[in-house]
């Protein structure tokens, strides 16, 4: 058993002194009553009234409020099943870990920026569920679908740059990735799922315009983020402690530089029938990703069974009328009438 309203169990105090001011009042009504008459002629005038009765509505009042006071803590018992249903849209974000994310043209580095963009996007979630999966030459589901935002962001910071033993960036994988976990994990039709794409653009291998062609059979958009700049940026090396031990290099020695791709990202939205945006100032608008998550058509994407304690207050506070009603319905004559006269005192 468990009460919703422990401070109600407060008002039990009162009963109590309402004992104490009943007898008291009984004390002085005793006291005017020798006032008012001898004690033989008093109990001559007072024989229709019965002193139990008195007693029995005294009772009946006090266990009345009793379960008031009970109803009042709201109890409940008895267990009860229901199944909560939630309505939104399924979401897959795929985060680009290649090593061009380290780049510094958006502070402090791209990969930081992404992960900033996508924690301020979860947070601006309510009833949908949302995936994360990392990419690089291959990509790994991090987190599956869920609408448990904290434990998102949880595996999102686990995520960084070489988390994937593949090297090199393939999008067209990523957008693979992202459409079978979208196909294994959400029950929810084509119009209410969506990927967001988060990377700077630049694919070393794959064919994303392929899988965005794939994704517009399936009903399924995809959101393209540019991180970075188009004028690029070369990619620095660091070590645990962050001081800058190199830069990265080709194969032929030579210092890489990586700028932002937006041609590709634009025309794998096209494709989509998705959008592109691309960060302003190092932030990006997410409001216009959430705009359009109002407009998507919501899904039944999970249900749930829950078992809850059943609300009980009904049954205390039917008892509380009955005693109540008795109390103004029992009188404090006797039930039959008594003939009797006067004599002198």
């Amino acid at each position: 058993m468990a009460f919703n309203s422990t401070e109600a169990f407060w008002l039990l105090l009162l009963l109590p002194i309402l004992v104490i001011f009943g007898l008291g009042f009984g004390f002085f009504r005793k006291r005017d009553r020798e006032r008012f008459a001898e004690p033989e002629l008093y109990s001559v005038l007072s024989r229709s009234n019965s002193g139990m009765k008195r007693i029995l509505k005294r009772i009946l009042f006090i266990t009345g409020l009793f379960f008031l006071v009970i109803a009042l803590t709201e109890p409940r018992f008895g267990m009860r099943t229901e199944i909560v249903r939630r309505m939104g849209v399924d979401i897959v974000i795929a985060l680009d870990t290649s090593y061009s994310m380290l780049a510094e043209d958006v502070k402090p580095n791209r990969m930081s920026q992404a992960k900033y963009e996508i924690i301020r996007f979860i947070d601006s979630l309510s009833g949908d569920r949302v995936a994360l999966l990392a990419f690089s030459g291959k990509s790994f589901v991090q987190c599956p679908l869920t609408s448990d935002y904290g434990a998102a962001k949880t595996l999102l910071e686990s995520i960084d740059v070489g988390i994937i033993p593949e090297s090199g960036t393939n999008i067209g994988e990523a957008l693979q990735g992202s459409m079978k976990l979208l196909a294994k994990g959400s029950e929810a039709e084509s119009e209410s799922q969506l990927v967001i794409l988060f990377t700077d653009g630049e694919n070393l291998s794959g064919n994303p315009e392929r899988q965005a062609s794939e994704a517009l059979s399936r009903g399924i958009r995809i959101f393209t983020i540019g991180i970075g700049t188009k004028d690029g940026e070369i990619i620095p090396i660091r070590d645990e402690k962050g001081a800058l031990k190199d830069y990265k290099k080709d194969e032929k020695g030579n210092v890489v530089k990586t700028a932002l791709d937006e041609k590709a990202l634009m025309t794998i939205a096209d494709i989509s029938k998705g959008e592109y945006l691309r960060t302003i100032n190092g932030e990006i608008n997410i409001q216009e990703i959430i705009d359009h998550l109002g407009l998507m058509r919501k899904a039944d994407i999970h249900e749930r069974k829950i078992s809850r304690l059943k609300e009980r207050y009904q049954i205390p506070l039917g008892a509380s009328i009955l005693f109540l009603l008795a109390y103004l319905i029992v009188g404090e004559r006797r039930r039959k009438a008594i003939n009797y006269r006067l004599k002198e005192v």
